[in-house]
C-alpha cells in the first residue's frame, strides 16, 4: 500500500497548498492595501508636523511626541490583530467546551436496591435511538424472560442485539417503553448497586497493561482459590499449568518479565473475569469471537456449569451455540421476528429457518 498511500498524500498536500496560497494572496491584497492607507496617512501626517515644525506653527516636542505615537500605535495594531487571531482560534475551543457544559442526557439515578430475588425480567414497547442520531436502531420490542432462563439473542448484523444488551444493563435508557424486573422500573433502582449484580463480557473487551490476577478482579477482593478456579472455568488450565504463567505477572512486554497472549487467551481471560464478578443476571456478547469451535462449545459448557442458576443473555453468530439456550430471540431489522424455542422457531419462522439453514449448509 507504501505507493498508493505515499501518492494520496502528496495529492492531499498540493491541494491544501493550492488552498493555502490562494488565501495568503488575498491575505497580501488586503495587507497591502491596509499598509499602504497606513503609510499615507502617516506620511502625510509626519509632512505635515514637519512642515508646521520648520513654519514654527508647532514646537519640535509636538513633532517628537507624533513619531512616538505613531510607533506605538503601529505595535498596539500589530499586538491587536495577533491576539485577536490567538482569541479567535481559542473560542473555537471554548465554544466546543460550553456545549459540552450544557449538554444534559437527563439520567436520573434511582435509589432502590436490586433484590436479591427476582421472577422475571420483562421488556415492554421498547424503542430506541442513539443520541445525536435520528434513526431508531430498536422498534416496539417486547418480550419477558424468567429468573434462570438462557436467552440467545440472534439476528444479522445491525439488528440491534448489542444495542439490547446495552439498554439491559442501562448504559442507555430506552427512548420510549420500559424495561422492568418483577414489577420495578430498571431506573428505579441505583445504578451502582444494579451494575454489582450484572456482570458481562463484550466482543471489544479491555486489556488491561496489569497483573493476571488484577485482570481477573478489576477492583473486586482477592481470593487466590477463587480466581484459580475462574481461569479454568474459562478454559485456561493448560496456560497455567505448561507456560507456569504466575498470577503476579504482568499481561504485557512494554514491563520486565512481563509477557502477551493470544487473542484467544485474552478472551478467556475476559470471560474469567465475568465469572468472578460472579453477577446474578450474565451477558455475553460474542464472547467466543476469537476462539475454534471446539473452545467455544467447551467454554459454553463450563460456563453454563458454573452459572446453572443464573439468567443468561448470550449474542453469538454461531447458530451451533442454540443447543446451549432455553429460548431464542430473533431481531430482524431492530424489531422482534420471533421468541420461542430453537425447535419451534425453526418450524413456524421462514426468516429464522433461512439464516440457520444458511450456516448449517456452509458445514455440509
Amino acid at each position: 500500500m507504501f505507493p498508493k498511500i505515499i501518492e494520496k498524500y502528496m495529492t492531499l498536500f498540493e491541494q491544501t497548498k493550492r488552498d493555502v496560497n490562494q488565501i495568503r494572496k488575498k491575505q497580501l491584497a488586503v495587507s497591502s492595501v491596509f499598509v499602504l492607507l497606513t503609510v499615507g496617512v502617516f506620511g502625510y501626517g509626519f509632512y505635515w508636523f514637519t512642515n508646521s515644525v520648520r513654519t514654527g506653527a508647532l514646537e519640535v516636542g509636538v513633532l517628537l511626541m507624533f513619531v512616538s505615537v505613531i510607533g506605538y500605535i503601529s505595535t498596539s495594531m500589530a499586538r491587536l490583530v495577533e491576539d485577536s487571531s490567538l482569541l479567535y482560534d481559542s473560542l473555537l475551543w471554548i465554544e466546543k467546551y460550553f456545549n459540552f457544559l450544557e449538554y444534559h442526557d437527563n439520567f436520573e439515578n434511582g435509589k432502590q436496591e436490586f433484590p436479591d430475588e427476582f421472577k422475571k425480567i420483562e421488556v415492554k414497547d421498547l424503542s430506541f435511538t442513539y443520541p445525536f442520531s435520528d434513526d431508531e436502531v430498536l422498534h416496539n420490542v417486547s418480550f419477558s424472560v424468567k429468573n434462570g432462563e438462557k436467552i440467545r439473542i440472534v439476528g444479522e448484523n445491525g439488528s440491534g442485539k448489542s444495542t439490547l444488551v446495552k439498554l439491559l444493563m442501562r448504559f442507555y435508557d430506552p427512548t420510549t417503553g420500559a424495561i422492568s424486573i418483577d414489577d420495578d422500573n430498571l431506573k428505579d433502582f441505583n445504578i451502582f448497586d444494579l451494575h454489582k449484580n450484572l456482570s458481562a463480557t463484550f466482543q471489544d473487551f479491555s486489556h488491561f497493561k496489569l497483573t493476571l490476577k488484577e485482570n481477573v478482579i478489576t477492583g473486586y477482593s482477592f481470593n487466590e482459590e477463587r480466581v484459580n478456579n475462574v481461569l479454568k472455568a474459562a478454559g485456561l488450565e493448560n496456560l497455567l499449568a505448561n507456560d507456569h504463567l504466575q498470577l503476579s505477572m504482568i499481561l504485557a512486554k512494554d514491563f520486565e518479565n512481563g509477557t502477551d497472549l493470544s487473542g484467544g487467551q485474552w478472551q478467556k481471560i475476559a470471560l474469567a473475569r465475568d465469572l468472578y464478578a460472579n453477577g446474578k443476571i450474565e451477558f455475553l456478547d460474542e464472547p467466543t469471537a476469537a476462539l475454534d469451535a471446539k473452545s467455544e462449545a467447551e467454554i459454553y459448557e463450563r460456563f453454563l456449569r458454573e452459572n446453572n442458576q443464573k439468567t443468561i443473555f448470550f449474542v453469538t453468530h454461531r447458530l451451533s451455540a442454540v443447543k446451549f439456550a432455553d429460548k431464542v430471540l430473533f431481531l430482524d431489522s431492530g424489531k422482534v421476528s420471533g421468541f420461542d424455542t430453537h425447535a419451534n422457531l425453526l418450524n413456524k419462522n421462514a426468516k429464522y429457518q433461512e439464516m440457520y439453514n444458511l450456516q448449517k449448509n456452509a458445514y455440509i
